[in-house]
């Protein structure tokens, strides 16, 4: 114990006790425990010296009385304030007692903030306010600079047990002034067994002045901390980043060197991470990877943290070719983490990695694919998976199928072909058989295929999972009602009409005109079964159930061509009919064609001179018709090729105003000519903004999908201002399409939005390349050429140097390709390595 070697003097102690195991042996062991509690307090080992103690007191009852001061100690280290501090809160405790807590307080306490908030004295108690206000000034004078009235601190007195934290705050402040002197003399004051007293030897050594005691690790550690010059580190960087913005391969170059200068004297320990981001914030620039790692002093460490920190940052650059760089940076990072141990090599992280993969490679152009698949470099599938989504998607549902894994697979498949989507949904089906969505495009693709009777059973599948969802108690009733015509289409009336008495079971089929297109079912049953009583009995019914023998005949002759028995029900010629029946075509057809989409039936095919009268009658009673019926009419226009019938459709829904506008504007522009394709474009951004505004996610995925697809205007964006100009114009235009009409004149807008000329882009804050305006006549014009050079020689080299400006060709490449390998501007090529 004389030497300080509490741990060994512990052991012998404890084997002294073992042999002689008297009164004197325990009272020796005791004092040794006390002396090596003591020795871990001084190490900031305050839990270990709390087990310890509550080990020796149950151990050994009778030494409590013997620890109660070191325990309090251990208690007021911990943080644990409550039990010993508490008596303060009784008038009729001893002034030794008293004492004695205040001393504990004064030598242990470091926590001021869980003395301020203590709950076993009362707010107003001397102490508490006092650790408060000292609490409060600690922030401040280590938070940045401070006035002498914010520190003065009169509450607290020189006779208070925390009046050395009063001194240490005036040292720190006088510290960050420069006041050396201040700052000893306050120093000086602190009574050497305070708590405040363990950081005199870090703030001595802040001020210069040798210790002869060696400091500890965590006493270095704020030395360092606080003597280095941030600001100035600060600063290099700065001016690193001012390089980086204006493009400055010289200037950078020299900043890296200040920065990595600064970095070592003042923060070392970052150095590595600054190599890392350095190097990552240059590759983004550009610039010649040799040249900046000369300028570091060495290259970066290339570990998980470095891959990871590049792969973030090609994808925010907003280059699609830095796209792929940044997933092989991904893929990079995978191998360097799993073998570091981050994680598995065939985990969940992994997988998490794998769909985030793909969804930076679904951003990839075909092209660029192509290349990368087919080009020169030609690399095998197992080098290029990290840019195939197909492959990242199957990896990612192999090591992790949840059920967004495979929702995000499929929405992929979607967009590339039907049967790729298919074969998405089978496996997610496989390894998820209680997934609904991959059962309900099963069930679909079958429907389509016409292959009712796998439909069917991918239904009974789907009622088992969640009968009441809504696709899927739609299903029942439009499979089956496919599967009737189906029959019909391969001369079963009996299985027809075995799935016609299933469907008139349905619920369903007594909603809306359902009765209706039921009853023309049972029609062609008993038609194609040759009972022609029924089917007459059964067409009188179609009619009376829509009243009215027109829209009868189109149902009905919709569903014999549906069920390829066109033969069963023949329609007049438009011409025989009389007034009512013309006037009733249109609103016959929007109801028929309806009642065909709600039991997906596909396109009621209605023969085309119904199509040109129902257009011919809609310009005179699309009064009489509501919004629904005129989208459906459109619609059905635009299925046949009758762009009139939509356009005329389209008319009378923006005259009714309200919340389909923005639906009815779309179908406008689908309606008019392909050689009106700024006005077609613009219709249709103003009804993506619309519908935007209205947050119509159906709608707008349609306007960005005709704008990215047959438009090729992804980037025409209208503000609301520009979108109610082309709503009102659209408007104001003649309810017919004419098809020789010029349309509304947008040329203001069309000018401003979709010219390419440099000025006009450069009133759109577009970037203009070099050479793109210029006049070869006026420069040439201007510009003395040498004495032995022809006009038309110069002509020719500033027009190729234009090209070549266009294609991005280096002043090197140019040069040496019009004069030779020896004709070299001497200016380094950038790259990246």
């Amino acid at each position: 114990m004389a030497h300080g070697k509490s741990k060994a003097a512990l052991d012998h102690a404890k084997e002294h006790h073992k042999k002689q195991n008297t009164a004197a042996s325990e009272a020796l062991l005791v004092d040794v425990y006390r002396a090596r509690i003591q020795a871990l307090l001084e190490q900031n080992l305050s839990r270990e010296a709390k087990a310890l103690i509550d080990l020796v007191q149950e151990r050994y009852p009778a030494a409590r009385a013997r620890l109660e001061g070191i325990g309090t100690a251990v208690a007021a280290r911990a943080g644990s304030l409550d039990d010993w501090i508490r008596p303060l809160n009784d008038p009729q405790v001893s002034p030794e007692q008293r004492e004695a807590i205040e001393q504990v307080v004064r030598k242990e306490v470091c926590d001021l903030a869980a003395l301020a908030a203590c709950p076993v004295l009362p707010p107003e108690h001397p102490l508490r306010q006092a650790a408060s206000a000292l609490d409060r000034a600690f922030t401040m004078v280590t938070s940045g600079p401070v006035t002498e009235d914010a520190i003065r601190l009169p509450e607290i007195s020189r006779r208070s047990p925390l009046a050395p934290w009063k001194l240490l705050v005036r040292a720190i402040a006088a510290c960050y002034r420069g006041d050396g002197g201040a700052c000893r003399e306050q120093l000086d004051a602190i009574p050497g067994e305070s708590a405040p007293a363990r950081l005199i030897p870090a703030m001595r050594a802040m001020l210069g002045i040798k210790s002869p005691i060696a400091l500890t690790a965590a006493a270095t550690a704020l030395v360092q901390q606080v003597s280095g010059d941030p600001a100035a580190l600060r600063r290099a960087l700065e001016s690193l980043d001012r390089a980086l913005a204006a493009d400055q391969e010289r200037a950078v170059v020299a900043a890296v060197r200040t920065v990595v200068q600064e970095c070592r004297q003042t923060a070392p320990e970052q150095l590595t991470r600054l190599r890392q981001h350095i190097t990552v914030r240059c590759a983004v620039a550009n610039l010649d990877k040799d040249e900046i790692i000369r300028a570091m002093g060495g290259p970066p460490r290339e570990d998980a943290y470095f891959y990871r920190l590049f792969a973030r940052a090609m994808e925010q650059s907003g280059e699609l070719e830095n796209i792929a760089i940044s997933c092989a940076a991904w893929d990079q990072f995978r191998q360097a983490a799993v073998r570091e141990g981050w994680f598995p090599a065939n985990g969940v992280e992994a997988a998490t990695l794998y769909l985030h993969m793909a969804e930076q490679a679904r951003q990839l152009p075909v092209e660029i694919l192509r290349d990368l698949k087919h080009g020169k470099m030609k690399l095998s599938r197992e080098e290029r998976y990290f840019i195939s989504p197909e492959e990242l998607y199957q990896r990612a549902c192999a090591l992790d199928p949840h059920t967004e894994a495979f929702s995000q697979w499929m929405d992929w498949a979607r967009q590339n072909s039907a049967s790729q989507a298919e074969r998405v949904a089978a496996a997610w089906h496989k390894i998820c058989p209680g997934d609904l969505e991959p059962i309900l495009h099963l069930m679909k693709q079958a429907a389509n295929r016409k292959a009712f009777p796998s439909a069917l059973q991918y239904l009974g599948r789907a009622e088992q999972i969640d009968g009441v969802h809504p696709e899927v108690r739609q299903a029942r009733l439009r499979l089956t009602a496919g599967a009737i015509l189906r029959h019909l289409q391969q001369k079963k009336p009996p299985l027809a009409a075995e799935k016609l008495a299933t469907l008139a079971a349905l619920p369903q089929t007594q909603q809306g005109d359902r009765p209706a297109f039921l009853a023309a079912l049972r029609f062609l049953v008993s038609a194609v079964g040759g009972d022609t009583q029924r089917a007459e009995a059964a067409h009188a019914e179609v009619e009376r159930l829509l009243g009215h023998r027109m829209a009868a005949q189109l149902l009905i002759f919709g569903a014999a061509v549906a069920s390829k028995q066109r033969a069963l029900e023949k329609l007049e010629e438009p011409g025989s009919l009389s007034t009512a029946d013309r006037a009733a075509i249109p609103t016959s057809l929007a109801r028929v064609t309806a009642l065909f989409q709600d039991l997906n039936c596909g396109d009621c095919q209605i023969s085309w001179p119904y199509i040109e009268e129902a257009a011919k009658q809609l310009r005179g009673s699309s009064s009489s018709l509501d919004a629904g019926q005129l989208q459906v009419l459109a619609e059905a226009g635009l299925n046949a090729k009758h762009f009139d019938l939509a356009y005329t459709a389209s008319a009378a829904g923006l005259e009714r105003g309200g919340a389909t506008e923005a639906r009815f504007l779309l179908l406008r522009a689908r309606a008019l000519p392909q050689l009106q394709f700024e006005r077609r474009a613009l219709c249709t951004a103003a009804a993506a903004h619309m519908a935007r505004q209205h947050r119509d996610m159906d709608l707008l995925e349609q306007a960005v999908a005709l704008l990215r697809g047959p438009l090729e205007s992804a980037d025409l964006v209208l503000t609301a201002e520009e979108a109610e100009e082309v709503l009102r114009k659209e408007k104001a235009e003649p309810a017919s399409l004419g098809r020789n009409a010029p349309g509304p004149d947008y040329g203001a807008m069309l000018r401003k939005k979709l010219c390419d000329c440099p000025d006009c882009r450069r009133e759109r804050g577009e970037s203009v390349e070099p050479f793109e305006d210029m006049d070869l006549d006026e420069i040439l014009a201007s510009t003395p050429l040498p004495p032995d050079m022809p006009k038309e020689i110069a002509q020719i080299l500033l027009e190729e140097t234009k090209r070549a400006v266009e294609r991005g060709e280096s002043l090197d490449s140019l040069m040496a390709r019009l004069f030779g390998p020896e004709a070299r501007s001497g200016s380094k090529k950038r790259r990246r390595k």
